[in-house]
């Protein structure tokens, strides 16, 4: 079975993502600078971006375990297949032609 390489930073632009309203951006979505942030906007984008990467990284796990059962089904499908003729045993009697 493959393994998935995950990788530990992906790159998004910011408005290709849902921001919460607490995150420090402008309304162009342009981040404001860390220099004009108090240190309260600091913590809130903290756990704003903290909850995000949480929800993303679920979304991540659940899609890969779909894809892994969804290859697992194919590799016993065309298993089966593949062994037709001789596994007829499992089949009720005149259920294929």
């Amino acid at each position: 079975m493959p393994v998935y390489q995950v990788p530990d930073i992906v790159e998004v632009e910011l408005n290709q993502l849902e921001l919460p309203t607490d995150v420090p951006v402008d309304s162009e979505l342009n981040e404001k600078p860390l220099s004009h942030c108090s240190k309260t906007e600091v913590d809130q984008a903290v756990m704003a971006f903290t909850g995000l990467l949480r929800h993303s990284q679920n979304e991540i796990e659940t899609i890969i375990e779909k894809h892994i059962e969804i290859r697992r089904r194919l590799a016993h499908l065309q298993a089966y297949r593949a062994n037709f003729d001789q596994i007829d045993w499992v089949r009720e009697p005149d259920a294929h032609p």
